[in-house]
């Protein structure tokens, strides 16, 4: 029993484990994101993990509640996957009139924020005075030391956490 122990521990040990490999990338935000430090925010049900392919850009379609703080952080294997680019992008449906005069809606992407613009930051937090429908999206560009590595190795775990509390009033 103890040799299984030593060889289990030395295979995690030594990287021999790919969490992207095996279906263990379930439950990645759980174990490997940063939670908050205020004890107020609860883990949403809306919260996820995925396997990602280094280059294809993956999102995850939520909907934020008016009255709510929410903290959404995003986690990876950054031997693997680099630093992530996350944004995330409400989706509107505006109407525009179309050529016989009808009404025609399209869907408009409206970036709400962006971590290349904010140091690569790996959580945000915000209040939210409108239910809104919100994309986060993940782009993993692969980390700079696996250039010459085998194709079989491009996919890694990304979880996203998103954690929510009432806004709380302040103020007069």
């Amino acid at each position: 029993m103890i040799r299984i122990a030593l060889l289990a521990s030395f295979a995690l040990a030594t990287g021999l484990h790919s969490a992207a490999q095996t279906s263990d990338c379930v439950d990645y935000h759980r174990f490997n994101c940063v939670p908050a430090s205020d004890s107020r925010f609860s883990i949403n049900g809306q919260s996820r993990s995925a396997a990602v392919k280094i280059g294809d850009e993956t999102e995850l379609n939520i909907i934020v509640y008016r009255g709510q703080d929410y903290r959404v952080s995003v986690c990876s294997d950054e031997k693997i996957l680099g630093e992530l680019a996350v944004r995330l992008v409400e989706k509107l449906r505006v109407a525009k009139t179309g050529p016989d005069g009808k009404s025609v809606y399209e869907e408009v992407e409206k970036v709400l924020w962006d971590n290349t613009s904010h140091d690569m930051a790996t959580s945000i937090e915000f209040s939210c005075t409108a239910t809104k429908r919100i994309a986060i999206e993940v782009n993993a560009p692969g980390a700079a030391e696996r250039k010459g590595k085998r194709a079989d190795q491009d996919i890694g775990c990304v979880g996203i956490l998103i954690e929510h509390m009432p806004s709380p009033g302040i103020g007069f």
